[in-house]
């Protein structure tokens, strides 16, 4: 039976072909040498060359790591990246026409949840074929002979099942110049699947299928149900990859997190076994919206401002699945639901929080080494509670660190300032003592841990899960990225929570009563400090 497209997909359809005729017009310059060298392009610039109309922005450095991520021959290779990040389009649209449009497979098969999905992912690729006249103009002679009649690059067969004829400058200069280079094929076949839809035997000509692209595999209601998982994930490792030409197929699978046991945390699971050669036996790649720093990772697409509305709309438990991608894990230590709120107008009395700051000053120079972590902590004297009043996490240099030193004492005026102890307080030191001048004095405490940095961390979690952490209404950067690392402990970087334990470690018990009050003033904590 013929598949009948829904509404949805005739509108998007028709406003693709308004686009096409509208800002796609083959280019001027006809020659073979213009034809061939437009189509050896890098594939970010192909892109914005032959789909100006999807790629008006300009990519950002994670699509072109994302983009390398695919493509390895052997290797089921899982996609992860945050909502809006442009995965679909450029692995599931760009990435297969420009494969099939340079010579690089024969045969492609699509997955999705339902055969119709599968069938609408490659309709956009059927209507680049059949309509972007850049694309007819470059890769079929006779479409330029002929394209005032409408003729030329054409796909023939039905939605779920077609082919298409391609004459490819690209792959004719790589078959003279590369003796390994696949042949310039000339026929190529697009075939859309469903989950429990069997791709063996499958044959075009003498080619099994050799790509496998799934998206829109796994929805919310399919990552509730364990049983509907497995099943997903017995057809693809027992159907479709099977289904594939031996040692050469390419696997890609484009999803988002939907918590755990979900596909992508399958495919964690799987990326982390090796084969006997030790050759990981799967490949995951997962892209979050923020850098470490908590800044927007496309501010060309989403700002910081944006970005900060869209969390506090959905709420920190969808932030966490669909922009950073976090699994809300019920096994892991500390649960977003956890990250209780207050507002500034409930602390009626600040006088009556006991503030302190503790630095975690990690000095690795590496882009992508651990951050340094700043947390201020205001614990009310009466119950124990402890609020978090600022953070810093970020990478800097030592003199960027002592200047956070200066910035949080002046603002907060903390009963103590503690600072971790280890290879990064060497330049601290100094660096608050030659400053000093003209400055607030901090009361530093250097601070020597005697237990694993695990256990302290750990250790909050009772207090959290009661309720006695409180964080702002309205965070910034700072204690956002403060909560992220949280969710995800022990995955990730942990130098925030590290520095949050710092600070409870200089405060009383957080279960303390009320008629502790006067021993907590006095307490042996407040003694033998070293000063600057």
């Amino acid at each position: 039976m013929a598949i009948k497209w829904t509404r949805t997909h005739d509108a998007a359809r028709q406003r693709l072909l308004e686009a096409l005729a509208d800002k796609v017009r083959a280019f001027k310059d006809n020659s073979a040498k213009a034809r061939s060298a437009r189509a050896n392009l890098p594939f970010s610039d192909w892109c914005q060359t032959y789909l100006p109309h999807y790629f008006s922005e300009p990519f950002a450095p994670f699509h072109r790591t994302m983009f390398s991520a695919v493509g390895e021959e052997g290797m089921p290779t899982f996609i992860g990246a945050f909502r809006g990040a442009g995965k679909s389009v450029l692995l599931s649209l760009a990435r297969p026409l420009w494969t099939a449009l340079n010579g690089g497979c024969p045969y492609f098969i699509f997955g999705s949840r339902a055969q119709r999905l599968a069938a609408q992912n490659m309709d956009y690729i059927r209507l680049e074929l059949d309509h972007n006249e850049r694309i007819r103009a470059d890769y079929d002679p006779s479409a330029r002979r002929t394209a005032d009649s409408g003729q030329g690059l054409k796909t023939d067969g039905a939605e779920e099942e077609w082919t298409v004829e391609i004459s490819s400058p690209a792959a004719s200069a790589r078959k003279k110049n590369h003796s390994r280079a696949r042949p310039c094929l000339k026929s190529i076949k697009f075939e859309a699947f469903g989950i429990g839809m069997s791709p063996r035997g499958r044959r075009h000509g003498q080619y099994r299928p050799l790509e496998f692209i799934g998206d829109d595999l796994e929805d919310a209601e399919l990552a509730r149900n364990p049983q509907r998982e497995k099943h997903l994930w017995d057809w693809m490792m027992d159907e479709v990859v099977p289904a594939l030409e031996p040692e050469r197929w390419v696997f890609t699978v484009l999803s988002t997190m939907f918590g755990p046991g979900c596909m992508l945390e399958q495919a964690r699971e799987l990326a982390g076994k090796n084969d006997p050669k030790g050759r990981a036996l799967g490949r995951l790649f997962l892209q979050p919206v923020t850098d470490a720093r908590g800044h927007s990772v496309w501010p060309e697409r989403f700002g910081d401002n944006a970005l900060a509305r869209v969390r506090a709309q959905i709420g920190l438990r969808n932030w966490m699945r669909n922009f950073t991608m976090v699994a809300e894990d019920p096994d892991k230590p500390f649960q977003p639901g956890w990250f209780r709120e207050y507002d500034e107008s409930d602390l009626a009395d600040r006088s009556e929080l006991d503030v302190v700051a503790f630095l975690d000053p990690a000095l690795s120079e590496s882009p992508k080494g651990c951050p340094r972590a700043l947390i201020v902590v205001g614990c009310d004297r009466k119950t124990g509670i402890r609020y978090v009043r600022d953070a810093w996490i970020g990478r800097g240099t030592p003199n960027d660190m002592v200047e956070k030193i200066f910035e949080a004492n002046e603002r907060w005026r903390p009963r103590v300032f503690g600072i971790e102890s280890n290879g990064g307080y060497a330049l601290i030191k100094p660096l608050l003592e030659s400053r000093a001048a003209g400055k607030s004095w901090v009361p530093a405490r250097y601070v020597n841990h005697s237990l694993a940095k695990e256990l302290r961390i750990e250790g909050l979690a009772p207090a959290m899960e009661a309720g006695r952490w409180r964080f702002p209404a309205n965070p910034n950067a700072g204690i956002k990225i403060l909560q992220d690392q949280f969710a995800s402990y022990p995955d990730g970087f942990v130098d925030g929570p590290d520095a949050a334990a710092g600070c409870d470690e200089l405060l009383p018990d957080s279960f303390r009563p009320a008629s502790g009050q006067f021993e907590y003033r006095r307490g042996a904590r407040r003694t033998n400090y070293a000063y600057v």
